[in-house]
C-alpha cells in the first residue's frame, strides 16, 4: 500500500524525530506530527505527542475534518493561537471538533512539486505561536528539509537499482562510481545547506543547534562512507574479472 511506503520512507527520515523535538520547543506546543495528506487519507508518518492527542505513526482522521485537507488545496501555511477568539477559527470545524486552541501547519513538496504533506504541530491551550513570523519561517525550513530527505530516500533507491544493473556491465562500471559519487554530493548538499539554516536560527536553543550541527557532520560522513563503498564494489568486480 502506498501510504505504508510513505510511513516507512518518513521513518528512513534521520532529522526527522529531532526536527520534532524543535517544533516542539520552538512552538511550546504538546504535539507535533508530519503527516502524508492525499485526496482521500489524512495519516500521521512521524509523531512526538505530549498532549495525549491519542495519534502514533499509521493512524488516520478523516481528511475533511483537517486543516490540512485546506492546505493540500492551497498550499500556504496555516496558524492560529487563539482559536475561540480567532474571527475566522472561532467556528472553524477542525478547532470545534478536536478542542483545539493552538495550531500551525506549513506544507511539504517534493522535488517534482508534489504535496506530499504536512509538518505541523497543536495544542488544547492558548499559545503565541502566531505572534512571532520567525516561528513559522522555521517550521517551513523544517519542511523543506524534510521533503528534502523524502526526495534522497526515492533517489537512493533508484540508484541502489540503477547500480545492480550497471555493475554486470564491466565497462560501465568505472563511470558508475564516479557518476553516482556525484549524485550522491548532489543530493545531501540540499540537506547540509538546510541544517545549516536551521542551526543559524536564533530560534533554537544551543542543544537544538548541536544536535543539528551533528547531523551536518553525520551527512558529510554518508558521502564519504557510500563513495568508499562504491569503490570497494568496483574493485572487487574488477578482480573478479581479472581472475
Amino acid at each position: 500500500m502506498a501510504i505504508d511506503a510513505d510511513i516507512a520512507k518518513v521513518a528512513r527520515c534521520p532529522s526527522v524525530p529531532t526536527i520534532l523535538d524543535a517544533v516542539i520547543e520552538l512552538t511550546g506546543l504538546r504535539f507535533a506530527a508530519v503527516a502524508r495528506v492525499t485526496e482521500t487519507h489524512w495519516t500521521a508518518c512521524a509523531v512526538r505527542d505530549d498532549l495525549g492527542f491519542g495519534l502514533a505513526p499509521g493512524a488516520d482522521l478523516v481528511l475533511e475534518s483537517t486543516i490540512c485537507n485546506e492546505i493540500r488545496q492551497h498550499h500556504q501555511p496555516v496558524v492560529f493561537g487563539h482559536a475561540s477568539a480567532h474571527p475566522i477559527y472561532r467556528t472553524h470545524h477542525t478547532p470545534l471538533q478536536y478542542g483545539l486552541e493552538s495550531y500551525i501547519s506549513v506544507p511539504i513538496f517534493l522535488r517534482n512539486g508534489d504535496f506530499f504533506g504536512t509538518l505541523c504541530a497543536i495544542d488544547s491551550a492558548p499559545s503565541d505561536v502566531d505572534a512571532d513570523p520567525v516561528k513559522e519561517k522555521s517550521l517551513t525550513l523544517f519542511a523543506r528539509l524534510i521533503g528534502h530527505q523524502l526526495d534522497i530516500a526515492d533517489d537512493l533507491a533508484t540508484s541502489v537499482t540503477r547500480l545492480h544493473d550497471l555493475l554486470t556491465d564491466t565497462a560501465s562500471r568505472e563511470e558508475l562510481v564516479t557518476t553516482t559519487e556525484r549524485e550522491i554530493r548532489d543530493l545531501l548538499q540540499p540537506v547540509v545547506t538546510g541544517l545549516y539554516l536551521l542551526r543559524s536560527s536564533d530560534a533554537l536553543s544551543q542543544p537544538d543547534r548541536e544536535v543539528l550541527a551533528d547531523m551536518e557532520q553525520s551527512c558529510a560522513r554518508i558521502g564519504v562512507m557510500l563513495g568508499e563503498r562504491l569503490n570497494q564494489a568496483y574493485n572487487r568486480f574488477k578482480l573478479t574479472d581479472e581472475a
